[in-house]
């Protein structure tokens, strides 16, 4: 056995056929052996403490990608670092956690990509006390380079990394896990699943989650078996390619927590309709199910369905964990299947005796159990006063082991609070145990848990309050499961005393705006008149959940909508029109748990996310098969827009995508070579940069939209008209936004600068996905050339694209300098004139960066 992480990393290096592969399609994925890795890490860490990185600092990881973000995970093991893993920032809230982590560490360092790092720049700058160290992912990667560099010797009881709660919101407590104490689970884990040398590990969960980062990586790293890493966002896109690819590689590991086994149902259901599949499931020994509460039903459908290619009734392993337990303290064993045990709803309160029914009783709540504890696990359940209770008595889970952490970084009240006198953590969890076997029944804290995420109370309750003009601003978030979906939903109550007719107003004000800046649905939002607490002022949730579970809101929820019926009937802008509109209305009112909208409301606004869009689509392709894609529902937000577009539809012909091309004149399409290149760089010394970022900022404007302005405009003066447009992927990747510009309109460069910062919403502009533009892009016009300019990374060399853009322009913003890059098809295009063109742009930087001030040339029409 090892003693550490980096002798298992070490040792496996002689392994050639061992490692990780990462997944990023159904036919395209990359190997990379432990030798590999540990060669890449080495390289990092050399670049890493060339950046001021030592022994003992703190390292952030905002990363997406797969590879860079295990590269730099290892180099800050092999240095000695401890690496901090923490999802990318996605919205205000996200970003406000990475702030708040930075808070609670010494002096951290951030490792992230191009685009991320000016905007954390921006914020930190904001925070006079925080010390922070931003490092660009670009500058860390590099795999040929030589070194003399020797990975430090660390120790057992070394911290390894520091595990931060997956939420996006609350004040963040940081696991100390060590290499002593995730060896003892990992090894415990590897017993309990019954890992050989013949196993494979297969993940989509995401890295920065301890089910996904120590089951799922560092289990088969330590046991010197093949994994297969597949990033989160391609599962959400492509749910069946998971067992597409189980199969494929015969992987016999897996997991998914609850709503990961509903989604996949949902998307393999509507798959089946139209193709069949034949998987070998055969192989799968384990599918580990945890992270969340668990749907026995869904479970149930989804080991019947999967039967038929072979999957073990056996093989799904429901598991009790968390962060500070280094991730698993009870899975089932091997040989038997899970158990569900109906308990009287009743029966479930601290103290309490569970009472159990037959399958038929509707009084029956259904539980899974969660086996029992691994080898160096214990559980125990106890009362209110820490009394240990006998089996079968529901009460508080508290659990101890040699995997059990020592507490959270920086936060000794915190550390202090986990433990019991007799040195048992608390979890907050409650449940019971029976045959040795752990029943989690609920849990006592105030976390929210949606699809995976965790969501505070509290914070939910702040934003709430941004955004209303209520009288008194008052609001109590809680979580209640949702049978149905397999996950909490958010009901938010409000202190409201007015006349009830008018509250609706306020609840559609709130729902948008917590949509807009936390990326969440709040399902129910109802009045209140009385603030429940306890003496010491917190508030009693409890008391709420009881009561909306007891019915005694549904009163008022019906009356609240008979109101907002009638306010939608006299603004007169709601109802559905036609058939198309009708059932378009029903399946975002299926989708979205509403029954009043506006058919004029954007999905975005009124509580659609990503994860609803992709299931948008599979209902609409039911009844109208092949009609619309998914750039169109972005494209077209309302449910008036998108069924007009559907009853437009001539089928199959309706795929087509006519982007917008640019006219030139002749000599442009004579595809000679003449000793020109195809592709071209231009890099900035570290002088003209700093020149150009305050250029930027005095203009308030961002880097790229200078690039595109200057891309734009060179192609504006050798186009035959005033008329150009250049596509772009600037704002995420895989999106394609044209940007129109008609310089008979624009009078100055000023113009032409706002015109490319400018950023719309959803809706307010064409939107195509490279997926439907690959698939379905019109023949391009003899004399008309398409353009894109993206940053650089977002366009992989081997993609399609490149068959649809004759002018690429590409951007990268690097520690020290920026470069442009530039490539052009050269079956079509003059070689000769496209290096003139460079230079144009070229040439249009070194002029903006040699004078004091933006030169105020004026545009003219052709």
């Amino acid at each position: 056995m090892f003693s550490t992480l980096n002798e298992a990393l070490n040792h496996h290096t002689v392994l050639e056929e061992r490692g990780i592969t990462f997944v990023e399609g159904e036919s395209q994925s990359e190997f990379c052996n432990f030798a590999e890795l540990y060669r890449s890490s080495m390289s990092a860490l050399h670049l890493l403490r060339k950046n001021g990185v030592n022994e003992g600092s703190e390292v952030i990881l905002q990363l997406d990608n797969t590879r860079e973000f295990l590269v730099i995970f290892w180099a800050c093991l092999l240095g000695g670092f401890i690496p901090v893993p923490l999802t990318v920032s996605k919205n205000e809230e996200s970003l406000a956690k990475t702030l708040r982590v930075t808070g609670v560490l010494n002096r951290p360092f951030i490792v992230a990509e191009s685009r991320h790092v000016e905007e954390l720049h921006e914020h930190l700058s904001r925070i006079p006390d925080r010390n922070c160290a931003l490092l660009n992912i670009q500058d860390l990667i590099n795999q040929n380079l030589e070194h003399q560099e020797q990975p430090i010797s660390v120790h057992p009881d070394d911290v390894a990394f520091i595990q931060f709660s997956s939420g996006t919101t609350g004040e963040p407590k940081g696991v100390k896990l060590t290499h002593r104490k995730l060896l003892a689970n990992i090894y415990d884990l590897e017993e309990r699943l019954g890992a050989t040398s013949e196993d494979a590990f297969l993940n989509w969960m995401p890295l920065t989650h301890d089910l996904g980062m120590i089951m799922f990586h560092l289990l088969p790293l330590v046991a010197g078996l093949n994994q297969y890493q597949m990033p989160t966002w391609l599962f959400i896109r492509r749910p069946v390619l998971w067992l597409q690819s189980a199969s494929h590689f015969k992987a016999t590991m897996l997991a998914s927590p609850n709503f990961g086994i509903k989604y996949f149902l949902n998307a393999y259901h509507k798959a089946a309709n139209q193709r069949s599949f034949d998987w070998n499931l055969t192989p799968i020994k384990a599918i580990v199910n945890g992270a969340e509460p668990i749907d026995v039903d869904a479970c149930r459908q989804f080991l019947d369905e999967m039967a038929v290619f072979g999957l073990d009734g056996k093989s799904m392993k429901m598991g009790y964990g968390m962060a500070e337990a280094c991730v698993a303290v009870c899975i089932q064993e091997q040989s038997e299947a899970f158990t569900t045990y109906y308990v009287r709803r009743d029966t479930l309160s601290i103290g309490d005796q569970a009472v159990f029914l037959s399958s038929e009783d509707e009084a029956g709540l259904a539980l899974s159990g969660t086996g029992t504890p691994l080898r160096s696990s214990q559980v125990r359940i106890c009362d209110d006063s820490g009394r240990t209770l006998s089996k079968g008595y529901i009460g508080y889970i508290q659990i101890k082991g040699a995997n059990i952490t020592d507490g959270y970084y920086n936060n000794e009240e915190a550390t202090n609070k986990l433990f019991t006198p007799d040195e048992w953590a608390h979890t907050g969890d409650l449940g019971f145990l029976i045959h040795n076997h752990l029943v989690f029944t609920g849990r006592t804290k105030d976390i929210i848990i949606i699809n995976g995420s965790n969501y505070y109370p509290y914070d939910i309750e702040r934003i709430a309050e941004e955004c209303t003009d209520l009288k008194i601003k008052r609001m109590i978030a809680c979580g209640v499961y949702n049978e149905a979906t397999g996950t909490e939903e958010v009901v938010l109550f409000v202190l409201y005393r007015d006349k009830l007719e008018e509250f609706g107003r306020h609840a559609d004000q709130i729902r948008r705006h917590i949509n807009h800046v936390m990326g969440i649905h709040v399902s129910v939002i109802l009045p209140i008149s009385k603030i429940h607490q306890t003496t010491s002022g917190k508030l009693q949730r409890y008391k709420y959940i009881e009561k909306y579970k007891e019915g005694a809101f549904q009163k008022v929820a019906d009356e609240l909508s008979k109101w907002q019926e009638m306010r939608e009937q006299e603004a007169l802008v709601h109802r559905p029109e036609d058939a198309t509109q009708q059932a378009l209305f029903e399946i975002w009112s299926k989708l979205l748990g509403k029954k009043y909208f506006g058919v004029h409301d954007s999905f975005f606004e009124i509580g659609g996310t990503s994860i609803l869009v992709i299931q948008m689509l599979e209902e609409v392709d039911l009844l109208y098969p092949d009609v619309i894609t998914l750039t169109d529902i972005f494209a077209y937000p309302s449910v008036e827009q998108l069924a007009q577009l559907i009853s437009s539809s001539d089928g199959l012909s309706k795929k087509e995508i006519q982007l917008q091309a640019v006219q030139l004149e002749a000599p442009y399409f004579e595809a000679e070579w003449s000793g020109a290149e195809n592709q071209y760089r231009m890099v900035m010394s570290s002088s003209q940069r700093d020149r150009f970022q305050t250029f930027c900022h005095e203009l308030q404007v961002a880097d790229e939209a200078v690039w595109l302005a200057l891309f734009s405009n060179a192609i504006y003066e050798i186009s035959t008209g005033p008329k150009v447009t250049v596509h772009t992927m600037m704002d995420g990747k895989g999106w394609i936004v044209p940007f129109h510009v008609d310089f008979a309109q624009v009078e100055s460069i000023e113009d032409l600068l706002v015109l490319a910062g400018a950023k719309k919403k959803v809706g307010e502009a064409e939107v195509y996905h490279t997926r439907d533009i690959e698939r379905h892009v019109t023949r391009i016009e003899p004399g008309y050339v398409r353009c894109l300019f993206a940053q650089k990374g977002w366009l992989h060399t081997e993609d399609a694209l490149h068959n649809v853009f004759d002018m690429i322009m590409e951007w990268e913003d690097l520690k020290d300098t920026s470069e442009l890059f530039f490539r052009y098809n050269p079956s079509r295009m003059n070689g000769v004139l496209m290096k003139e063109l460079f230079q144009t742009v070229a040439d249009s930087i070194e002029s903006l960066l040699s004078v004091d001030r933006l030169p105020t040339f004026r545009y003219h029409s052709k």
